[in-house]
């Protein structure tokens, strides 16, 4: 007996042993989280009016690089379920979002607070609808009739993928960290105080860091990798009229390639006033993805923090009040004016000739994901500035990840600084989002507390972790 009693405990010493030596070269002590992961092509079966640049005269030629839709399931018992799908598109609308995950909580019983969708935001995918004031022009009837039947398509495309990550969940680990590149640069160019456009501008703010969620399977191989960067997927121009993913999809394509079996994932940070740098070339979607797969490999090299928990979410729907929605007579003054801005206001005008209001604000969608005191990841909607990233993680400090064009496009998000400033990102931009006006100074006061309204005690200021 006493013979068996050894056996068993050297039989008991060597597994945890071998748990310390698992743990120690893969950052340190890990538990086992069910993680489930699936993808799905989302490219559109032929010709649709491509999203980003209003100058676009016709609908696609072709398709340089295929398009996906992605999705992370986490959690072991159903009702503690979270899935955040990734999307390659210019954005996605908060009805689609709402409708999907009210239909996978359906089906699933999961919580809708626990599903998130975040945007790629490239131009040079299909319009899916928030756009369409861009072109400044009533499109044919046709052309709309197969943006919405993509629409159709696309809902039941990102269901499915939804479903098919919760159904393949399997014990993992979960590991984070953060790195950094450098190919963002902010395009506001300032001159007296005001924007002047697109040029890039060294010394204005930028957040180059790239936060990585590295899964793995309970042998230690690498099954998934998350990250995100905040920087416009505008590598290519408008002259390119052809499917592709920008430097987001090179970045999967490449990560996938030098991974065999492994899932990218790649989402954007609050990158709406940054463009990359160098553009307008096809081999430079190349170059700067290869700049993210780098870093994603250095990462993984690294001691990474190991993640504990799955996530809990919590959701808020908040106001952004507008400046000043126009008078009628200030909308048919605006009439006047070429582009989304004159279109909008006849718009304007019709929906007030029927007995329909403008509204004066937007209703704006915050989400958190805490796991545990391990990372917390922010969910904002939109075109999201800088500032909203570097002002939250200097305020909350470093298990902060923020998430832009998360759940809902509406429009662009401008800071305090960015409005007062103007330019395209503040005015201009949101008649072609089919919004009235430029925000108020107070929205970005709005967004703050609302994040902290949603996250636990211990990451606001003067908690302990």
């Amino acid at each position: 007996m006493k013979i068996s009693h050894i056996k068993i405990l050297l039989i008991i010493a060597q597994v945890f042993l071998t748990a310390i030596v698992y743990a120690n070269e893969n950052g340190g002590y890990a538990k086992p989280i069910d993680v489930g992961i699936a993808s799905i092509d989302i490219t559109p079966s032929g010709p649709i009016l491509l999203a980003g640049y209003g100058d676009r005269k016709s609908e696609s030629e072709g398709v340089l690089q295929r398009i996906h839709a992605k999705a992370i399931a986490f959690g072991t018992n159903i009702k503690d379920i979270s899935v955040l799908v990734t999307v390659d598109l210019i954005g996605i609308q908060w009805y689609m979002t709402k409708q999907v995950a009210e239909a996978v909580a359906k089906k699933t019983g999961m919580s809708p607070s626990q599903f998130v969708i975040c945007a790629s935001h490239m131009h040079t995918g299909p319009e899916i609808g928030n756009l369409i004031n861009h072109f400044g022009r009533q499109l044919p009837p046709e052309e709309i009739g197969r943006i919405d039947l993509y629409l159709l398509e696309l809902a039941s495309k990102l269901e499915q993928v939804a479903l098919s990550a919760i159904a393949n969940r399997k014990p993992s680990y979960l590991y984070w960290g953060q790195g950094k590149t450098d190919f963002a640069m902010n395009r506001r160019k300032l001159t007296d105080g005001k924007s002047s456009g697109m040029a890039a501008t060294p010394e204005a703010p930028v957040d180059h860091s790239l936060p990585l969620l590295k899964v793995t399977d309970t042998d230690g191989n690498l099954t998934a990798v998350f990250v995100s960067y905040a920087c416009h997927g505008t590598t290519l121009g408008g002259n390119i009229n052809e499917i592709h993913g920008d430097w987001i999809g090179e970045a999967q394509r490449i990560i996938q390639e030098r991974h065999p079996g492994v899932t990218a994932f790649v989402a954007l940070g609050c990158g709406a006033d940054a463009n990359p740098e160098p553009r307008l070339k096809l081999e430079y979607t190349t170059m700067h993805g290869t700049k993210i797969a780098d870093e994603v490999d250095r990462l993984l090299k690294t001691t990474l923090n190991p993640v504990l928990s799955t996530p809990r979410g919590k959701f808020k729907m908040i106001e952004l009040p507008y400046h000043h929605v126009p008078t009628v007579e200030e909308f048919i003054e605006q009439t006047k004016e070429r582009g989304s801005k004159g279109y909008f206001a006849k718009l304007a005008l019709d929906k007030i000739a029927r007995g329909e209001d403008i509204p004066q604000s937007l209703s704006y969608p915050v989400m958190t994901w805490t796991f545990g005191k391990d990372l917390a990841m922010v969910f904002l909607a939109g075109e999201v500035v800088v500032d909203y990233s570097l002002r939250l993680k200097q305020e909350l400090g470093n298990r902060i990840w923020v998430n832009a064009y998360s759940n809902d496009v509406p429009c662009y998000i401008a800071s305090k600084r960015v409005i007062r400033e103007g330019g395209y990102e503040v005015e201009y931009s949101m008649y072609s989002y089919n919004r009235p006006s430029r925000f108020s100074e107070e929205v970005e006061d709005i967004i703050v507390k609302a994040v902290y309204e949603l996250l636990p005690q211990e990451y606001l200021p003067g908690k302990k972790q």
